[in-house]
């Protein structure tokens, strides 16, 4: 699919649900370095986005753009119809977005308990807190076994479902999930890859997802997203990327 075709379908997802999340020719960088150009997508309700790319083409930064951690320089975020363009993050945490950071995101000298409660402090009650605390410790038992362990002694594999753990403790609609298999051994890359399908597929929750592991992360997709260079290159189906030959094509 060409860019033009791209910012087309922003409207609009494969399976025809309703989009939460939509991006309109947008454009993000670093002080007047630009590394996004003239972006679209549009994620579907219940849906999971992957994004693929090269390193450098600027996935990342995509993501803090629409999550409000970069300036975008021109475009729009829209979230349930309603724009969002440059709002604050803290904005958007309150709103039901989520975002979690490549690099295990998580408070090292704090307990897993406090992370999890860190994770929550948009909800005052506690008693939906602790509900929550228990959802995750269902999701990631290794979590609930450590829970006064100090999350900095955590594997990175367990650091990572802490980090997971911490954006559902708000419960969010969307996440925007930046390479959770990255430094992970493969067994608990695939554990991480299930829970993502859990999140999805029984708490609801649309996902945009970049990773670098094509081979798990493909079949669990709605959707794919290739971007090379700051641009779009594919925008459309995630089965004609499994084949090798075609996906190296556009990179």
């Amino acid at each position: 699919m060409s860019r033009t075709d791209s910012a087309a379908a922003a409207a609009e997802t494969a399976s025809g649900t309703e989009v939460v999340l939509a991006v309109r020719g947008l454009g993000a960088g670093y002080g007047r370095k630009r590394v996004v150009h003239d972006v679209s997508l549009a994620l579907g309700e219940r849906e999971v986005l992957l994004m693929l790319g090269h390193n450098g083409a600027g996935k990342t930064t995509l993501l803090r753009a629409i999550f409000g951690l970069g300036k975008p320089m021109g475009g729009s975020v829209s979230y349930h119809g309603r724009d969002i363009t440059g709002r604050k993050a803290a904005e958007n945490v309150t709103d039901g977005l989520a975002y979690v950071p490549q690099g295990h995101g998580v408070f090292r000298t704090l307990s897993v308990a406090d992370n999890l409660e860190l994770g929550g402090f948009v909800e005052p009650r506690s008693a939906l807190l602790a509900e929550r605390r228990e959802r995750v410790f269902e999701l990631f038992p290794i979590l609930a076994e450590r829970r006064s362990q100090t999350a900095g002694t955590l594997s990175g594999g367990q650091q990572q479902m802490l980090a997971i753990g911490m954006a559902l403790m708000h419960e969010p609609r969307v996440i925007l999930l930046d390479e959770p298999s990255i430094g992970l051994a493969p067994n608990l890359v695939e554990r991480v890859m299930q829970a993502v399908v859990t999140i999805n597929r029984t708490m609801g929750v649309a996902i945009l997802m970049v990773e670098q592991n094509v081979q798990l992360s493909l079949p669990i997709a709605q959707r794919a997203l290739v971007l090379k260079t700051g641009a779009v290159v594919y925008d459309g189906p995630p089965d004609p990327l499994r084949d090798h030959v075609e996906l190296m094509k556009l990179f």
